[in-house]
């Protein structure tokens, strides 16, 4: 009678036990894919709340005296070669932010905030690549014209910016022409599969480095 009853309790707690396993193993197989699935699928697309916004631009340039803002799905003009501007590229989604001060003179005249989302990390290292490349092999002065006869002088010259993001890169354009000069600082940061293009335009000096640099790295806290 004894090993009867003794039987009955260690079939039911054997039973209980294969029960729950088996529950567990059927939860694990549920949730598991769910949660890869999750890990490996692609980011959404970019939008507004990834881009520079009007504080964040007066913020570091108060000259600007809230500034106009466009927003555009407008595609990068990426460098090729020793061209500046010359590819387009649009990534799997991309957006951007214009930015004009109120007030111009021999200050800010434009800030370009561009953010492009890829389908994967490496190709979103090859954009940062090329200007990285620009700055390497590019350097010099190139004399071409504005398209209306006037003679112009390019002045390219190299920046390696200190990181931003998990990598980053730059860019010094100088625009000369008819007695004026136009410079843009462009730094270019990664952040997984995002490449945050941040182009800064003076009028006259060089942008500044602190400033792009700051501005930089708001643009980068943005991508979350």
């Amino acid at each position: 009678m004894r090993r009867t009853v003794t039987r009955t309790i260690v079939g039911r707690v054997v039973g209980r036990v294969v029960a729950l396993v088996t529950l567990g193993a059927l939860v694990g197989a549920v949730v598991a894919p769910t949660t890869a699935g999750r890990a490996d699928a692609a980011p959404g697309p970019v939008t507004r709340e990834h881009l520079l916004t009007r504080a964040d631009v007066e913020s570091v340039h108060p000259e600007t005296r809230d500034p106009l803002r466009i927003v555009l799905r407008s595609p990068v003009f990426a460098p090729r070669g020793c061209e500046d501007q010359a590819q387009v590229v649009r990534g799997s989604s991309v957006i951007l932010a214009s930015f004009s001060p109120s007030v111009r003179r021999r200050s800010l005249s434009m800030v370009d905030h561009h953010v492009v989302r890829f389908s994967s990390v490496g190709q979103a290292r090859s954009l940062v690549q090329r200007y990285r490349h620009f700055s390497r092999r590019c350097v010099g002065d190139v004399d071409t014209d504005d398209g209306e006869g006037g003679a112009v002088r390019l002045k390219y010259r190299a920046w390696f910016p200190p990181r931003v993001g998990q990598e980053s890169a730059g860019m010094l354009v100088g625009w000369f022409s008819r007695g004026s000069a136009d410079w843009r600082r462009v730094l270019v940061s990664r952040v997984g599969r995002t490449v945050s293009v941040l182009d800064v335009s003076f009028t006259d000096v060089r942008p500044p480095r602190s400033g792009v640099l700051e501005l930089g790295e708001i643009a980068v806290d943005r991508l979350g």
